[in-house]
């Protein structure tokens, strides 16, 4: 079947529509004679079928034994194409123009993202770039991707890999920067707060705590010695430790809530600059707002343009009253977010039980204790009298 429509369409066919007295009668006619038909249907009074090109002029003879009147009202396929085409010699001209410059844009750098960066500044890594010709317009057949992660290696010596790649017309830099330990040492490594320990890993020193252990923070959880080729104590300790909030939850609150109603907005953004293309900012007293973006260029440049739906969210604030066990549990999802995002990447919440401590009219009072599991090692440099009395 997509064979047939295929080759319909390159040899070209007619949508024909018969009126007459009983056009049923001419694809009767039609099919005996062996005219190819297709996609027959009735409509009005009228029926309508699809036909070859060539096979059309020899449908007039069969329509005339018929009593019937056939009209094109439809053309398809590449022979009409070209003779629009052939008509209309400057849009063709100009379609050819505009794919020859789509296909020159295409071979050049329209943005530049950087990827890795955790403390060095992204805007230092372009600026390098584009000492060595990688810059947002550059041609990339011009760009030798070896000079430029060596010009980025040199003038950013933070960094300890570079790797320059192309995806379409964005230029995508890979690094990786080099590791800076925090050593503030050499000295002791103590508690930095009251724990149980778990565990012990010991890279220079002597451990002095065991896991099952209670330690007060400023204990010393491994000693460090002045001597040998790593002086002072190194390595980590990982412990249980806990932690208390308390809070006052008024019982009556104010809440907002999305009425349904909203209005979209197309803004554009350049260099922290925002302008608002259609729609309008301020249609509502209170309302939420969310963006989605839709269009972006020069990512990773200071330069980025940005293209994005703002949606605002009309909202409708009721004073409520709650019970003990709403504003408890609300303030359980408080206390977690705020914890979570407070913690070390490498902490871990392991426990968080609310309860209530007292309850008034109007306000009760919540008590959150945590569980945490963390890294609770620290190095305590000596002064000159401690590491010269060792």
């Amino acid at each position: 079947m997509a064979r047939n429509r295929i080759k319909e369409y390159l040899l070209g066919y007619v949508r024909v529509e018969v009126r007459g007295k009983n056009p049923e009668r001419l694809i009767n006619l039609c099919l005996a004679s062996g005219f190819p038909v297709w996609d027959y249907s009735s409509e009005s009074g009228a029926v309508f079928f699809s036909t070859t090109l060539a096979k059309y002029k020899g449908i007039r003879r069969l329509a005339r034994k018929a009593r019937c009147v056939p009209h094109v009202v439809r053309r398809v396929g590449l022979p009409f194409a070209i003779a629009k085409v052939r008509k209309r010699p400057y849009f063709l001209l100009a379609a050819l123009l505009v794919l020859a410059w789509l296909l020159y844009l295409s071979g050049s750098v329209w943005s530049i993202k950087v990827i890795g960066c955790e403390t060095v500044d992204p805007g230092r890594i372009v600026r390098a770039a584009a000492s060595a010709g990688l810059a947002p317009g550059a041609r990339k057949s011009g760009i030798s991707a070896s000079s430029v992660e060596t010009a980025i290696a040199v003038q950013v010596p933070e960094l300890s890999w570079v790797y320059v790649r192309f995806h379409g017309t964005m230029a995508v830099v890979e690094v990786v920067e080099k590791s800076r330990p925090d050593s503030p040492g050499p000295g002791d490594v103590v508690a930095s707060q009251d724990g149980v320990v778990e565990s012990v890993l010991v890279l220079s020193g002597v451990p002095t705590v065991s896991p099952g252990q209670t330690v007060k923070r400023g204990d010393i959880l491994i000693a460090g010695s002045p001597s040998g080729p790593m002086p002072g104590a190194r390595g980590s300790v990982i412990a249980m430790t806990s932690y208390d909030v308390r809070k006052e939850i008024p019982l009556r609150q104010s809440l907002a809530s999305r009425t349904g109603r909203r209005i979209e907005m197309t803004v554009l953004r350049w260099r922290g600059v925002e302008l608002t293309l259609w729609g309008r900012s301020n249609a509502f007293e209170w309302y939420e707002v969310e963006d989605y973006p839709r269009w972006k260029a020069f990512e990773g440049t200071e330069y980025t343009l940005s293209v994005f739906t703002r949606v605002l969210y009309e909202l409708n604030w009721e004073e409520v009253r709650l019970s003990p066990e709403e504003a408890l549990l609300g303030f359980e999802r408080k206390v977690k977010a705020s914890i979570e995002s407070q913690l070390p990447s490498d902490a871990k919440l392991v426990d968080l039980s609310c309860k209530l401590e007292a309850v008034s009219e109007d306000v009760v009072l919540g008590r959150a204790t945590l569980c945490v599991l963390q890294d609770i090692a620290e190095v305590r440099p000596w002064n000159r009298s401690e590491n010269g009395g060792r």
